[in-house]
């Protein structure tokens, strides 16, 4: 079942407005029930413990203090239904819960001024205008001059860095990323994340006694530096989404093939039972791996292929004469594909050569590889297609 969130706060806010209960200083917790704490090794707070310096005065008193008490207490609660008259009638109840409003902002009650915001997406433009970037980079160039006092002009201007971005994303081969369909790798945030880099690092330019008079050409460089730093970190993200979608498609794929037959346990261990089998797999390119300056995005490329192979073959690893097999059959045959097939694959795909790995390239989300190798299609790609 679903639970609307904010239906829950609204109701809750109006309960607190209608009996005048004071939320801001809940009881302890350990007070209301036994808690396990975890990191603990199961300790639990007993009851009774108040969390504001051990355990309350109820702990050390007799029980039939505590009655006597509470028989001559007056009983608040029902002075506060006496005066109320009963409940608020339904009409009541619903004026106050007109009345608060949920802000889109803050995501708690706030006043009816919020409405109008509710249901509207906030963007933030800085994230995509990389003209606004580079007017910055300029005004860093002419702040650093102020300071040394430098009435020269440099060479750094608006159009120059756009011709500079313009062939530091050619040169990174950053535009296949931008004919990934539905992935949003688009011209503008590309060119963001390579001026947020240059902005970063843009510091040591000044270093020394240019006196804020840094050339072009180091800029240039800069920029370059920074446009390759950004197709690796893209080219890792994109293979780890990609190897957590290969993992929850082999989950799928087991639903798919035995329905109800399987149960939580299975599920919940699925995904360790074809990581452990992805890892001793992708072992025997391990040193090739880390002299690749790629390492890590084809290290998930790697676990990206097992896991497509295993769901290739989910019906034979998972079945047996009476539907689906154990949880140690299919352990077992995890194990005994990914050796016996799914090596095959990475072979095919990374080389079997023992000095060096066949060079990859970037690969659509969307894609699945095969025994042959990635499966896709041109309407994967938009602009010049695969590159």
């Amino acid at each position: 079942m679903r639970i609307n969130l904010r239906h829950l706060l609204l109701t809750a806010c109006a309960a607190a407005m209608l009996t005048g209960v004071d939320m801001a200083r809940p009881a302890p917790a350990g007070a209301q029930f036994a808690i396990p704490i975890p990191g603990f090794g199961g300790f639990r707070i007993p009851r009774g413990y108040s969390g504001e310096g051990g355990y309350g005065r109820r702990h050390h008193r007799d029980r039939s203090d505590d009655e006597e008490e509470s028989s001559s207490r007056p009983r608040e609660s029902e002075s506060v239904l006496a005066t109320l008259g009963g409940a608020p009638s339904s009409q009541d109840q619903n004026a106050v819960l007109k009345s608060v409003t949920a802000s889109g902002v803050l995501g708690a009650v706030g006043s009816n001024a919020d409405r109008s915001r509710l249901g509207k997406a906030f963007f933030i433009e800085e994230a995509r205008d990389y003209t606004l970037k580079i007017k910055k980079i300029i005004e860093r160039f002419k702040t650093e001059q102020q300071k040394a006092r430098d009435s020269g002009r440099g060479d750094v201007t608006e159009h120059a860095i756009e011709q500079s971005l313009d062939k530091a994303v050619k040169s990174a081969r950053l535009e296949i990323f931008e004919s990934f369909v539905g992935e949003n790798w688009t011209t503008e945030r590309l060119r963001v994340l390579i001026l947020d880099r240059v902005d970063a690092e843009l510091g040591r330019l000044f270093d020394g006694n240019n006196r804020g008079n840094a050339p072009m050409q180091d800029l240039d460089t800069l920029i370059q530096h920074a446009a390759d730093s950004i197709y690796r970190r893209i080219f890792e993200i994109s293979e780890l989404l990609a190897a957590n979608q290969g993992s929850a498609l082999f989950v799928q794929r087991l639903y798919q093939a035995h329905g109800g037959l399987m149960d939580d346990q299975l599920r919940e261990v699925a995904d360790r039972m074809i990581t452990k089998a992805a890892k001793a797999a992708v072992g025997k390119f391990d040193g090739l791996l880390r002299r690749d300056e790629n390492g890590y995005a084809l290290r998930y490329r790697a676990q990206r292929i097992v896991f497509d192979c295993l769901s290739e073959n989910v019906e034979k690893i998972s079945s047996s004469e009476t539907g689906i097999a154990t949880i140690g059959e299919i352990e077992q045959k995890i194990a005994s594909t990914t050796a016996a097939e799914c090596a095959v694959w990475l072979d095919n795909q990374f080389g079997a050569q023992a000095d060096k790995i066949t060079p990859q390239k970037p690969m659509p989300l969307r894609a699945i590889w095969s025994a042959t190798g990635p499966k896709d299609n041109p309407s994967m790609y938009s602009g010049t297609g695969a590159l």
